[in-house]
């Protein structure tokens, strides 16, 4: 049985880019990890490759970048799955006024509905553009407030700016996501999105600062979602810093383990690898720590 906790059998290559969305007026900057030999965006100028990977679309929390999820991106396309980080302008990097907590916390309070619907069409423009030259399977993927825009072209449903779920996407992981906002009851904002997800949380995973999101009620979208193919794994102890994947972290058991997970994940729901749905079913299980919760549904 293949070790997911490790390299896949494929060396990855980075490419930077953008792409300017003239009817928002708006520049996406974006970075691809990609299996060598294989290349998913069409705007990259390079002689055609031998093979197309599936891929994954990334949004990034609040003040990240380009750079954000960089040990997940890269490990994924170990495992021969593509994956795209956009930066989405007016709640990234650039939108902080500093590095210190309280900085980012003024950005959540400027996270509204605006900047969500701003990252919901984000996500959009990037699969029009892709389709120029489709991946075979596209899956999206985000961490806090990316996990929340990656809910939205999923088929969530608040009220306001709802889309139906975007048939271009087959599957999704979901990096500490949420259930904060919206009108409509738990049940009726999540009866639309059935895709194959897969949600991951801890049990320190709590927001930013006083009134902010408790770590419990990031399992709400779990328990709201259709089955089948939803799973929820919780990690012990886990912070909300520990599932944003940014490069230089310390390679911990449980850093393995969400790596292991996540591709695992994608190579069942993309390449349509039995053997890897088998593992998440029967290996990962083995790797838990104490206190940790594995549920499908």
């Amino acid at each position: 049985m293949a070790d997911y906790r490790r390299p896949g059998p494929f060396a990855v290559a980075v490419d930077d880019g953008d792409w300017h969305d003239a009817g928002r007026g708006r520049t996406l900057r974006w970075r691809c990890y990609r299996p060598q030999g294989a290349d998913p965006v069409p705007v990259v100028a390079r002689a055609p490759l031998v093979a197309r990977a599936p891929l994954v679309i990334h949004s990034h929390g609040l003040g990240g970048s380009r750079a954000s999820g960089a040990d997940w991106l890269a490990h994924w396309a170990s495992w021969g799955i593509a994956a795209l980080v956009l930066q989405h302008p007016g709640s990234d990097a650039d939108a902080r006024t500093s590095a210190s907590p309280l900085a980012l916390r003024r950005l959540l309070r400027a996270a509204d509905a605006g900047q969500l619907a701003a990252r919901q069409h984000d996500l959009l423009f990037a699969l029009d553009r892709l389709a120029a030259a489709p991946p075979p399977a596209i899956g999206v993927s985000g961490h806090s407030f990316g996990a929340v825009g990656a809910l939205r072209v999923l088929g969530e449903r608040r009220g306001r700016d709802d889309l139906p779920a975007d048939p271009r996407l087959a599957a999704a992981v979901l990096f500490s996501p949420s259930a904060r906002g919206g009108a409509l009851p738990l049940a009726e904002r999540f009866a639309g999105v059935v895709r194959p997800c897969l949600h991951l949380t801890g049990s320190l995973d709590s927001g930013i600062g006083r009134g902010d999101i408790a770590a419990a009620d990031r399992c709400l979208p779990f328990m709201h979602m259709p089955p089948p193919h939803q799973h929820l794994l919780v990690l012990d102890g886990a912070t909300h810093a520990e599932f944003a994947g940014d490069a230089g972290a310390a390679a911990s058991p449980r850093r393995l383990l969400l790596r292991a997970a996540t591709a695992a994940f994608w190579r069942r729901h993309l390449l349509a690898d039995a053997a890897a749905g088998d593992w998440l079913t029967d290996g990962l299980p083995a790797l838990l720590a104490a206190g940790d919760r594995l549920l499908h549904k």
